[in-house]
């Protein structure tokens, strides 16, 4: 007979820095306390939960935008993601305030395609491995050429 274990996976991906909920009829819908909530009771039902981010959680909001994603990355520190990959929307403030950002999370960012060219050295962490249960799980963060061509600075980040 088989082993088989179970694995939740939760993930989100286009926040926007949108993290209020809205009045829809006669319920609330979206926001970050309706997701935390969610996350933290499916956390505690669970064993082997892991909530990821799929990128994009900057940039869109009027506070995010006022803040330059700094709310947004305190926000999420509540929330507690596993890993976050980044999406083209985490470059908008420019590379060296999403490593300042980055500085600021308490959780993992992951991308695997940027880096400085000379000398050759990854910007972010490429991958990360997350045990559960005996289970490990890679979780790897790509961004797409036509962000990467948008970052470049005199020709000094590549993929």
């Amino acid at each position: 007979m088989a082993n088989f274990k179970k694995l939740t996976l939760l993930h989100s991906n286009d926040m926007h820095g949108d993290f209020l909920a809205e009045q829809i009829d006669d319920s609330l819908v979206g926001g970050v306390s309706l997701l935390s909530g969610y996350v933290e009771k499916v956390r505690n039902d669970n064993e082997n939960v892991l909530y990821c981010i799929a990128g994009d959680m900057l940039q869109g909001s009027l506070i995010d935008t006022e803040f330059h994603g700094i709310s947004t990355i305190d926000i999420m520190n509540m929330v507690n993601p596993d890993v976050v990959a980044l999406g083209n929307h985490e470059v908008d403030y420019g590379l060296a305030h999403l490593l300042f950002l980055e500085r600021c999370s308490r959780f993992p960012i992951v991308n695997a395609n940027l880096f400085i060219k000379r000398p050759l050295t990854r910007i972010f962490t490429p991958y990360i491995f997350l045990n559960r249960d005996g289970m490990k799980i890679m979780f790897i963060g790509i961004i797409t050429e036509e962000v990467l061509s948008g970052i470049r600075s005199d020709n000094l980040i590549s993929s």
